[in-house]
C-alpha cells in the first residue's frame, strides 16, 4: 500500500518504491524518477535529497530539463510536416544510431560544446566518414536551433564548433573501356532489369529515380525523359520497420528533363514494346525496388570483370563523359539535378581540371604551328 502524499509504495515483490519529480517532458508533463529499498524508512531517507535536488534543478533550468532524446522527437514530429518521407526516415535513423546513444539522456541545459565534441570524436573513432559526420551534426544543430526558438535554451552549443576537415573524396567514374565492357555484359542479358545500368550511364539518373520511372514520363517521339518520381525504402514513423515509398525527387532541382541518346532511345523503344506495366522496370506491376536493381547490377558487373564499383558510379560515369566532351558546366549541372553549378564543379573537380589541361594543350599546339 502507498503512504498517502509521499509517493512511497509497497510493491508485490515486497520491496518499497519511491517516486519523485525528476523533471519535465517536452510536452510539459512531469517526468518521474524512481528508487527502491527494502523498507519504507530506507526509501524515505533516499527520497529527501533527490526531491530537493530535483526542485532546485527545476527552479534553475525550467523547461530545459527535458532530455535530448525526447526533445529531438518533438523536433522530428515538426519536421515530418515539412520534409519528404525519405528525409524524415533518414533523420530518424541517424538519431537512433548515432545521436541518442551519446546524448539522448542528457538534459538540454547540460548540453555544451565539450559534450558535442566528445560525440563527434566517438563518431570519428567508429570510422564514420567526414561527409556522414557533417550530415549527422547538422541534425543535432537544427534540433537545438528549434529549442532556442521554443525558448527552452538560450544558446546552441553547436554554433561555434568546427568540424574536422580532411581530403575531399574523389568520385570514381568508369573508364571508356570499362563502360563498354559493362554495356556489352548488359546487352547479353535477357533480364530487362539489367538494362537499368545503361539507363543510368546514359542519363545520370539516381537509382531511386530509375526505380520510379514511368512510361508516361518518357516521350519517345521528342526523345525526352522527365524525372518526376523517386522510389525508395524508408523507415516507418515508429522507426522499427521499413516501407517502400514513391514520391517526388529529393529536391526541386532534381525535377528535370533529360534528352535521350540514340543508344538509349533504341533501348527504351524496344523495352516499351515488351512492357505491360506503367513502370519501365517493374515486378508484378509495381516499381522495381532499388535494391533489386542493385542486385542485377552487381550480377552483370561481375560478368564484365569489374570489381569494387557501386551503382552510383554509373551516375559519375555519365557526368564525367559529359564534362570530357563539353565545357558547359551549367547544363551538365541541370542534367544531373544538382542544386547549383558550383556543386557540379566541386564534385567533378578532377574532370574539369583535365578538360582545362586539354584546352591549354590545344592552345600551345596552335601557337607552335603559327611559329
Amino acid at each position: 500500500m502507498a503512504r498517502t502524499g509521499e509517493n512511497i509504495y509497497h510493491r508485490k515483490d515486497l520491496r518499497w518504491e519511491g517516486r519523485f519529480h525528476r523533471g519535465r517532458k517536452a510536452d510539459g508533463k512531469i517526468r518521474y524518477g524512481y528508487i527502491y529499498g527494502n523498507s519504507y524508512e530506507e526509501v524515505k531517507e533516499k527520497l529527501g535529497p533527490l526531491r530537493r535536488q530535483a526542485q532546485i534543478t527545476l527552479e534553475l533550468y525550467g523547461k530545459s530539463v527535458v532530455e535530448y532524446d525526447e526533445w529531438s522527437q518533438t523536433w522530428l514530429a515538426e519536421q515530418q510536416k515539412v520534409v519528404k518521407p525519405a528525409t524524415y526516415s533518414s533523420y530518424l535513423s541517424k538519431l537512433k544510431k548515432y545521436i541518442w546513444p551519446h546524448i539522448g539522456k542528457v538534459a538540454l541545459y547540460q548540453l555544451d560544446e565539450s559534450t558535442i565534441h566528445r560525440m563527434i570524436q566517438a563518431w570519428i573513432q567508429t570510422g564514420l566518414s567526414l561527409s556522414s559526420i557533417k550530415v549527422i551534426f547538422r541534425i543535432v544543430k537544427q534540433s537545438l536551433k528549434y529549442a532556442i526558438q521554443k525558448e527552452l535554451v538560450q544558446k546552441n552549443p553547436c554554433e561555434w564548433i568546427q568540424l574536422p576537415k580532411g581530403p575531399k573524396g574523389k568520385v570514381h567514374a568508369l573508364t571508356t573501356k570499362e563502360q563498354q565492357r559493362l554495356e556489352k555484359a548488359v546487352l547479353a542479358e535477357k533480364d530487362i532489369r539489367t538494362k537499368a545500368v545503361i539507363l543510368a550511364m546514359e542519363t545520370g539518373m539516381r537509382i531511386g529515380e530509375i526505380a520510379g520511372l514511368k512510361w508516361e514520363a518518357i516521350d519517345l517521339d521528342k526523345r525526352m525523359i522527365e524525372v518526376n518520381y523517386t522510389y525508395q525504402r524508408v523507415l516507418s514513423v515508429t522507426g522499427t520497420k521499413t516501407a517502400l515509398h514513391l514520391g517526388p525527387p529529393k529536391s526541386q532541382s532534381s525535377r528535370r528533363v533529360i534528352p535521350m541518346t540514340s543508344k538509349l532511345h533504341q533501348l527504351l523503344s524496344s523495352l516499351k514494346e515488351e512492357s505491360n506495366s506503367e513502370y519501365v522496370f517493374s515486378v508484378k506491376g509495381k516499381p522495381c525496388e532499388p535494391r533489386l536493381l542493385t542486385y542485377h547490377f552487381h550480377r552483370v558487373r561481375k560478368k564484365a570483370k569489374l570489381e569494387d564499383i557501386h551503382f552510383h558510379q554509373l551516375r559519375h560515369t555519365f557526368a564525367t563523359r559529359c564534362l570530357e566532351s563539353s565545357e558547359d558546366i551549367l547544363n551538365v549541372s541541370i542534367l544531373l539535378g544538382h542544386t547549383s553549378p558550383q556543386l557540379t564543379t566541386t564534385v567533378y573537380f578532377d574532370s574539369i581540371v583535365q578538360k582545362r589541361i586539354a584546352v591549354i594543350g590545344s592552345m600551345e599546339r596552335a601557337q607552335q604551328n603559327i611559329a
